[in-house]
């Protein structure tokens, strides 16, 4: 039992899964290729299609639920404000229907759904690189491309404070509960039983600000040498330095083709 433990920590870590285990900076290459394509394609079919793959691949990494969940809210808000923004900017003459004498047209609907699909085909890129990749592999990843441990801590960090202080939230909701304080219903009792949250949730916060100090003092963190890692991420094979080229070389000569298809021909 122990000996398996043990060899979890000497081997690579790896997930099982070959999208998940690209290296992160791979990942976030090929990814942003895919977030760019949209814009430089401007074409709205295309995105919505990219959208849908988006998806399948959330399926294939098994991060269906988390993507979806985070998608599908950034989606309705950027269509709906899109919509409304582009109704009241855009003359059209097409007109679909009416509400209270308000004229939806056809035009403005097709400029907010172009317009959508550009931003959803970034944002789903990038939603699904945070879905696939722990922040601490990609600070790893940086700190091996010479970024500083200083600078990757105060990132990751950053990062998990959010996640420590949505957790903290959570659990606190919990124990008013406990205590019979009603913590749900409409808005205002929502917002009754957000105040008396506050004192525990900052004083929480400074604690686990100075365990973490204490913690790396202990670990001599700003000693000025190279840090050992417990975790060790697997070498980039030569066929995905082949797969980030290739992508990169094919988003280059797809830009070059959209500039001469809009200027030459």
């Amino acid at each position: 039992m122990y000996s398996e433990f043990v060899q979890k920590f000497l081997d690579y870590q790896t997930y099982g899964n070959p999208f998940k285990d690209l290296n992160p900076l791979s990942k976030l290459n090929l990814l942003l290729v895919l977030a760019f394509i949209p814009l430089v394609a401007q074409h709205t079919v295309f995105a919505f299609c990219l959208c849908i793959g988006y998806y399948v691949l959330a399926v294939y990494i098994g991060e269906f639920k988390y993507f979806n969940g985070i998608f599908t809210k950034v989606a309705i808000t950027v269509l709906l404000f899109l919509l409304i923004l582009r109704q009241l900017t855009v003359e059209g003459t097409t007109v679909l229907f009416s509400v209270f004498g308000w004229k939806w047209t056809l035009e403005a609907v097709l400029k907010a759904l172009d317009l959508g699909g550009i931003i959803l085909g970034f944002s789903g890129a990038i939603i699904l690189f945070y879905a696939s990749t722990p922040m601490r592999d990609l600070m790893y990843a940086l700190e091996q491309k010479g970024v500083s441990h200083t600078t990757s801590y105060i990132i990751l960090a950053s990062f998990q404070t959010i996640t420590d202080l949505n957790a903290s939230v959570n659990t606190i909701f919990e124990s008013q509960k406990a205590r019979g304080i009603e913590v749900e219903g409409n808005i205002l009792t929502r917002v009754k039983a957000f105040f008396p949250i506050l004192s525990p949730l900052l004083l929480g916060a400074m604690s686990s600000a100075e365990e973490k100090s204490i913690a790396m003092d202990a670990r001599a963190f700003s000693i000025d040498t190279n840090h050992s890692f417990l975790r060790e991420l697997r070498p980039v094979p030569r066929w995905e330095k082949a797969l980030v080229l290739g992508a990169n070389v094919f988003f280059v000569a797809f830009c070059v083709f959209r500039l001469l298809q809009m200027f030459v021909f």
